[in-house]
């Protein structure tokens, strides 16, 4: 008796499993446009995986048709562009350093610092109240996982983001 009502129940609900991989909400916004938007996939000690950067010259070129590429130091990230940042800690962060966030135009909304190690809080206060003078930027620090997630979403919105990624220093633990 409980054997078949779990059948019949079964049967009349679509299971998780049928639905497949899924759906990719964001792919459609990402690939709208004359110039492809940024992803950031992944991150590592040795660098940022990002995709979308690198244009074919050629459409019959066979190569990887995402343009991925390891950016291998810190770097600044636009919602179509990408560049190194010259920076080597969280605690290095200037409001000089952040000017290209400032001149980018059209206007960004936000900026997310991303780094493995936490701002100062009245070091970030102060860069906040500085850029805020200049212009309507919302700067929040994170960590660099929850700082690209939050990149590639809102840019999949097209809102105005960028983010600052500090790449993480590995000590040489090697004895001589």
């Amino acid at each position: 008796m409980i054997r078949s009502f779990i059948s019949r129940s079964l049967r009349s609900k679509r299971l998780f499993s049928d639905w497949g991989r899924g759906q990719d909400l964001l792919a459609d916004s990402l690939e709208f446009g004359a110039k492809p938007k940024i992803i950031l996939d992944g991150y590592s000690t040795s660098g940022f995986d990002v995709i979308n950067l690198i244009e074919k010259v050629n459409p019959d070129e066979e190569s990887d048709e995402s343009g991925a590429l390891h950016v291998t130091e810190s770097m600044f990230a636009f919602p179509h562009s990408c560049f190194i940042w010259k920076m080597d800690s969280i605690h290095d962060i200037t409001y000089e350093s952040l000017a290209p966030a400032i001149l980018h135009r059209p206007n960004l909304d936000y900026v997310f610092i991303g780094s493995e190690n936490p701002m100062n809080p009245q070091k970030l206060e102060d860069l906040k109240r500085r850029i805020r003078e200049k212009s309507d930027i919302v700067i929040e620090q994170m960590d660099i996982g929850n700082a690209m997630g939050t990149f590639n979403i809102l840019n999949g919105e097209d809102r105005n983001v960028a983010v600052a990624l500090i790449l993480p220093k590995v000590e040489n633990e090697i004895a001589e």
